[in-house]
């Protein structure tokens, strides 16, 4: 049976949106589409569904909807007449059934708050119109971010709770989407694209940070600490003298790794993270080495690693088939690679890849005995 308050609901949006336009009028007589007793329906539904639909009209309640009727011509419910049509006559009729007097005037205060602020926003109440009900009480806040990030914004100088605007600290996190809804109407050539919000509308955000493990005694003597983590940008504009680089996707493996002359292991926070190091121009001066699992997630990350280092500037560590028949015992990888193929990869790394990911396979780095790193980074020069 049909819900009259829920399909006239329907109509709710492109009723605030026509009423920004003061077209309002057009809608009406708005219709609501009821379907007609079925046939095989039984004489009490037919009279149950006509009652209800009678009884919940204008006719009766002194407001709402009009049903224009029309007798039946089937001989099972004839005595019954059909609504041959259901509607509002005016928004007057229209807003007092829905319930929605109130929220309307509210809505159009709220508007008036907003053009008058910022009148190029009428396009966008005009898309959002169910935004300005939502987020009615906040909405003198809201307007102080816009003006500040239109007119004073300074990029990247302030933390989120630093921003020279007179609202509550955590406001502007505590409401990001619609912030985000308004920022990129307003400014859409002052942001960065991105997903991060402080990156895409230049907010000083807090720093990745990079760990370090100073490998070679002599070169621990220079820096004073063997394990540290210093700023992204710091690590991107300090370089650090060596000869290899060793980077594992684990971080016990990254703090176990045997100590080794002229090298330097680094941790990014493990797996896709590692594009926190992308295009470093001191590390393509180095050797790199990549220690990740042996699964498909592994090799795109190793695949990953290459667009920024190319073989033979990044090469893998124990992520072969062999060390993968040898230590093996069963295991599944949770992570789904919808690739198909991965760029940089050897011919070998590419047939691996294609094996582990058939069945989901998954060997994890940390399953394999310390003694086989030791013995392979012995071999390195």
């Amino acid at each position: 049976m049909i819900d009259i308050y829920k399909e006239a609901l329907k109509h709710y949006e492109l009723f605030l949106t026509h009423k920004l336009r003061d077209d309002s009028n057009a809608l009406f007589p708005l219709e609501i589409r009821v379907s007609r007793p079925q046939k095989a329906e039984d004489r009490s539904s037919i009279k149950f569904k006509t009652e209800y639909l009678q009884k919940n009209s204008k006719a009766i309640l002194g407001y709402g909807y009009t049903i224009e009727w029309e007798k039946s011509g089937n001989r099972t419910w004839s005595e019954w007449n059909n609504p041959k049509r259901v509607y509002f006559e005016d928004e007057k009729e229209y807003l007092k059934f829905i319930s929605k007097e109130k929220e309307l005037a509210s809505f159009l205060e709220n508007v008036a708050l907003i053009t008058q602020a910022l009148p190029e926003l009428i396009d966008w109440i005009s898309e959002n119109p169910k935004n300005v009900l939502d987020y009615k009480g906040a909405w003198p806040d809201l307007l102080k971010v816009c003006i500040y990030f239109k007119t004073d914004h300074v990029p990247n100088k302030f933390y989120v709770r630093e921003l020279p605007v007179l609202i509550e600290t955590k406001f502007i996190e505590n409401n990001k989407s619609i912030i985000t809804s308004l920022l990129d109407f307003l400014i859409p050539n002052k942001i960065t694209p991105s997903k991060n919000f402080f990156l895409r509308y230049s907010i000083k955000d807090k720093e990745k940070l990079i760990r370090i493990r100073i490998l070679c005694d002599k070169l621990a003597e220079k820096y004073n600490y063997t394990d540290f983590s210093i700023r992204l940008s710091d690590f991107i504009n300090t370089e650090i003298i060596s000869k290899n680089v060793f980077i594992t996707e684990n971080e016990l493996n990254f703090l176990t790794l045997p100590k080794k002359e002229n090298s330097i292991a680094i941790w990014s926070g493990g797996g896709f993270q590692i594009s926190y190091i992308a295009n470093i121009d001191w590390l393509k001066r180095r050797q790199i080495y990549y220690w990740g699992d042996i699964d498909a997630a592994g090799l795109a990350i190793l695949s990953q690693l290459r667009t920024y280092y190319p073989h033979p500037n990044s090469i893998s560590l124990l992520m072969d088939r062999t060390t993968f028949d040898k230590y093996y015992h069963g295991g599944k990888s949770d992570k789904k690679i919808p690739a198909n193929t991965l760029k940089g990869l050897s011919e070998k790394e590419i047939e691996l890849f294609h094996y582990l990911k058939r069945d989901n396979l998954r060997l994890e780095q940390e399953k394999i005995p310390q003694h086989e790193i030791n013995n392979l980074m012995n071999l390195i020069i």
